[in-house]
């Protein structure tokens, strides 16, 4: 079996730390959240437990916005593929949310792949 870095089409940017955030729409209006690190196909997001808790695999994100200053600031719609720290019980801290962008144009995804290339240069 490959690993998971193997399998991935487009190289990750880690975003925490940085000046990176995110927002999407949840319980009628918009909810922001730390951008945990983006690719050209997804990301992810570093979310309280309170707002993790109504999330699922397979949970659609509608208006998710990526907020920095060299991205386009478009709404995106992703998936969550993974969710990683939901724990029965655990009603504290953060959970990790895997986003696979499923509405995005080829001109957008281009400009977030570029942008995760420079930045990966840099470090």
């Amino acid at each position: 079996m490959d690993a998971p870095a193997e399998r991935r089409r487009f190289p990750r940017l880690n975003t925490l730390g940085a000046p990176y955030r995110a927002s999407f729409e949840a319980g009628g209006g918009a909810v922001e959240v730390r951008l945990a690190n983006l690719s050209a196909g997804g990301c992810g997001l570093e979310l309280p437990m309170a707002l993790a808790r109504g999330l699922d695999v397979g949970s659609l994100l509608q208006g998710l916005r990526l907020d920095h200053p060299d991205l386009p600031l478009v709404p995106l719609e992703g998936s969550v593929v993974r969710l990683l720290g939901k724990i029965p019980g655990k009603t504290a801290g953060y959970a990790l949310a895997g986003v696979e962008f499923t509405a995005v144009t080829p001109f957008v995804q281009m400009l977030i792949h570029g942008h995760v290339l420079q930045h990966l240069e840099l470090e």
